[in-house]
Order: structure tokens, then sequence, then C-alpha cells
């Protein structure tokens, strides 16, 4: 008796991610971008399918959590610069210095009168619910005592970072993901351009492990890479 193929899921690509919440830009030279899985109760492994059109390498995880994680830090001793911008999951955000020109539909933060507050209001509008970055929450601890957005893909599959024309002592990225992980065998280093196929599969055997992660490194040092990564359960059985 055949078994019903499970739903092939894509996690992270430019477009066309299921759902919208993998939704991202190409990786940067030597990046990593990381993709989490969440497995049902019966999966015994994951097939990864992953497609790059630069040498990359790939490490499998797992963790008994979710644990996709990161922060944004105004991190310069005075107000995020009006103009700067980045990347959050293919979305720009832009700050934002006068505040009848803030605007959700443009993805304007107003930065108010310092640090604490122009990340309260990024922190809004990250999770605005059409202007928004799908399936993440974001929040700061409280007004006027922290300048970190506190960032977690509730749903999303992802999170990517893209510094934009914004310094990096002024908007901070911390992925803080990896720390929680559990690395799972050897990574796959060496890996050449496979965007002329469909991609490579990768299979992890998770024994029910509730959450599994892969990362991307785009291993190319000058240019930036076109990086999809799909996912598919195999039950046991």
């Amino acid at each position: 008796m055949s078994k019903r193929p499970m739903d092939i899921l894509t996690l992270a690509a430019a477009t066309g991610s299921t759902g919208g919440l993998g939704k991202i830009t190409t990786e940067p030279a030597s990046g990593v971008l990381i993709v989490r899985f969440d497995c049902a109760p019966n999966t015994y492994a994951v097939h990864w399918i992953v497609q790059c059109n630069k040498a990359h390498a790939v490490q499998t995880y797992v963790a008994q959590s979710n644990v996709l994680g990161a922060t944004i830090t105004g991190a310069d001793a005075t107000a995020i610069d009006d103009g700067d911008n980045f990347v959050l999951n293919g979305l720009t955000f832009t700050a934002e210095s006068t505040e009848g020109d803030a605007s959700a539909a443009a993805r304007k933060f107003w930065t108010g009168a310092n640090n604490a507050a122009a990340v309260t209001n990024l922190a809004a509008l990250i999770t605005h619910a059409t202007y928004g970055v799908p399936g993440i929450s974001a929040t700061v601890a409280a007004v006027d005592a922290t300048d970190v957005v506190t960032i977690k893909a509730e749903t999303a599959t992802v999170l990517q970072f893209g510094q934009g024309t914004s310094a990096a002592d002024e908007v901070a990225w911390s992925n803080t993901t990896l720390a929680s992980l559990i690395k799972d065998t050897t990574a796959v280093t060496g890996v050449t351009a496979n965007n002329t196929t469909a991609g490579t599969l990768y299979r992890q055997v998770v024994y029910g492990c509730p959450y599994a992660y892969l990362a991307v490194t785009n291993s190319d040092g000058a240019a930036a890479a076109t990086i999809i990564v799909k996912a598919t359960a195999e039950p046991w059985v």
C-alpha cells in the first residue's frame, strides 16, 4: 500500500513562500540563513530541499522549542538617523524624524526624542497587522527603559536582516537563535551552485523532536546568494 506524500513547504524564498511566512531577500556574501521546520508529533525525519546559486554549506540542528529569534538595538548615543533603513524578512523599514511623515503604509517609523522611543515605534510597526512582518512578534521591555526590540519568529519560518543604509552602530542586529540549537551531524561543505536543478535533498532524522533547523551558509566571499529552502516531513511507519 502506498503512502500519501506529505506537503512540501517553501520555508524561505524571495517569492512564493508558504503563507508568505518565509519571505527573504538574497543572502549576503559569507552570510548564514537559519530556517525552522515545525515537526508534527509523528515526524521521523525531515527532508530538506536546498537550492542556491552560489557555493554553499548546509548544517542541520534540532531544538525542543521554537528558538528562532533576534534583537534589534538602537545602539548609537543619539537617535537613529532620519532616513536610515534596514530590511527584515524582505521588507524595508525606514526611520522618520518628522512625526507627521511617519507612515505605516510606507513602513516609516517615527524616531521620537531618543532611541527608546524609536524602537518602541519600530516594534509597533514590525507587528502592524497590514504592513508588518507576517508571523513574528516584536516587543520592547518598557518605554524609555530600553533601546532593544526583541523579535521572535512565531509562525514565520525564517528571520533575515539586511543592514540597508543604516549603520551597524545605530541599528544593531543580533540573531539569538544559534546559541539554543543542538548541532545534528556534520556540516555538508563545499556544495557547488545547484540552481540549474530544483535543489539538493538532505534527510535529517529527528526521532520525533518537535523542531528541526537548517542553516545555509553562502560560501561566496564576494557575491550575494539567492536561496530557496523547502521541507517535508517523513512520518513514522
